[in-house]
């Protein structure tokens, strides 16, 4: 591996030095986790609250949502993990294994909404029938399992660590072997599926537009005003889509890259690129409900009725 993951930015023992990272973190962290979090507490009770959107589809985005919280709980961790602070055996593992099981737990809910999406669109007469449609607490369960026991392969024997205290904690819970396993069997071909599956989705629903529009026009000789609106739609779902992967998938690709495999990277660069990249991929659920009034539906209606509220006692007093 390369300098800057080999020396875990031990390039100062002083507590300042310390301390003027933490400052850094904070800055950056605390206004991108409070989004995260208050954005996923939002959503989340928008379709607790309304009956309508308890269906498979949502309960698969609810556990999207709570993965995507505890991502944003933990991460100013992130940037964290490849600080040399000598920490003990249990407090070493627990600092990199947890925010490791929840960003894999995020990418797998991730891919599982995605994939769950895909059949539906793709193949909406058989969606009924799909094990992804009739077996929704397994598949949610196993999204959540099957991160938990990767990330677990360090505590049970694939690691570094020699016994007392370490140089370099991430170093020794994390060999280079399990880094590239990581990110290159699991990470990268995870994002290149959802790409994928989206670009697929975009394909047929351009076929389905132009069917549309085809038949329209055989109706009625006007059909001017309805094209506008679906190549409208068509364009923002486009435009969401290349949002998505040039400003929530390349930051994290290129957090990954630089950060694990670049020389000489200053510790400052990494923080910016592990707080940006994580977050960015985080606003990922957000973009996909932003569309959807019905997540909104129950805040829309509390705040008209507390709007009445305060209305009635203006006019009373």
């Amino acid at each position: 591996m390369n300098e800057s993951w080999n020396d875990c930015f031990n390039r100062s023992s002083s507590d300042a030095y310390f301390d003027s990272q933490e400052v850094l973190i904070n800055w950056l962290c605390a206004p991108l986790s409070s989004i995260i979090i208050v954005g996923n507490l939002v959503i989340i009770t928008g379709i607790i609250g309304n009956r309508r959107l308890h269906n498979p589809t949502n309960y698969y985005l609810l556990s999207l949502l709570l993965a995507d919280l505890c991502t944003g709980l933990i991460l100013p961790s992130f940037p964290k993990m490849s600080f040399n602070r000598g920490f003990a055996f249990q407090v070493c593992f627990f600092f990199h294994l947890f925010p490791n099981f929840i960003f894999l737990s995020f990418l797998s809910n991730l891919l599982m909404v995605h994939y769950d999406r895909y059949v539906c669109i793709i193949h909406p007469l058989h969606y009924g029938a799909a094990w992804i449609h009739k077996y929704v607490p397994i598949v949610i369960l196993t999204a959540w399992v099957l991160p938990l026991l990767f990330a677990s392969l360090p505590l049970i024997g694939w690691k570094n660590w020699s016994l007392g205290h370490t140089p370099c904690c991430f170093k020794s819970v994390f060999p280079s072997a399990y880094i590239y396993l990581e990110i290159y069997g699991l990470l990268i071909p995870s994002i290149l599926a959802i790409t994928a599956m989206s670009g697929r989705v975009l394909h047929v629903a351009r076929r389905q537009m132009k069917a549309i529009k085809k038949l329209h026009r055989a109706v009625q000789s006007d059909s001017t005003s309805l094209e506008r609106q679906l190549d409208f739609k068509y364009a923002k779902s486009v435009i969401g889509f290349f949002f998505i992967f040039l400003l929530c998938w390349v930051p994290y690709m290129v957090f990954i890259q630089v950060s694990f495999f670049v020389t000489n990277i200053g510790s400052r660069t990494h923080i910016i690129l592990s707080c940006l990249g994580t977050s960015n991929a985080a606003l990922i659920p957000f973009v996909l409900v932003i569309n959807n009034k019905e997540y909104f539906e129950l805040w829309r209606k509390t705040f008209h009725r507390f709007g009445q509220c305060w209305a009635k006692d203006t006019n009373l007093n």
